[in-house]
């Protein structure tokens, strides 16, 4: 008996071996093509759901404290205040108070935030991108009676 280290395999001929090479490198080459755009654009949407999720915590972090508010302009300022002193995601280009608006006869406040954001990704039409978060607060502040 006669043992061999390698097992016996059948020749392709050359031709055959060459075109199957070529086939698998088109093959891999329009995979990569097709799923590199798609990894890219997760990766902004996924930036771009964690910048939406923290303006929704700034509107609603504004909106509490304009809620404290004896007036319009002590909300409008009050939710200024909070926008400026908040520490914003990595590709927050602007951070601003959009609406505030304090009804007393309903007793509640609403404040509207915008945030524009650079993607970390920048794809063809959608470098830059807005979102606008707003959140509606009741007042606690109520004067003395006289």
């Amino acid at each position: 008996m006669t043992f061999s280290a390698k097992p016996k395999r059948k020749k392709l001929p050359l031709r055959r071996l060459r075109n199957s090479r070529g086939q698998n490198l088109v093959e891999a080459l329009a995979g990569f093509v097709i799923l590199i755009p798609i990894g890219l654009a997760a990766v902004d949407v996924v930036a771009f759901v964690s910048a939406v999720d923290s303006n929704e915590h700034l509107a609603e972090a504004a909106a509490r404290g304009a809620a404290k508010a004896a007036d319009q302009q002590g909300a409008q300022t009050i939710a200024e205040d909070a926008v400026k002193h908040c520490t914003p995601v990595w590709m927050v280009q602007a951070v601003m108070v959009d609406d505030v608006n304090y009804d007393p006869g309903k007793g509640v406040v609403s404040v509207a935030v915008l945030m524009q954001l650079k993607l970390p990704i920048p794809l063809p039409g959608y470098s830059e991108v807005s979102c606008r978060a707003s959140s509606i607060e009741p007042i606690v502040f109520t004067p003395a009676p006289n």
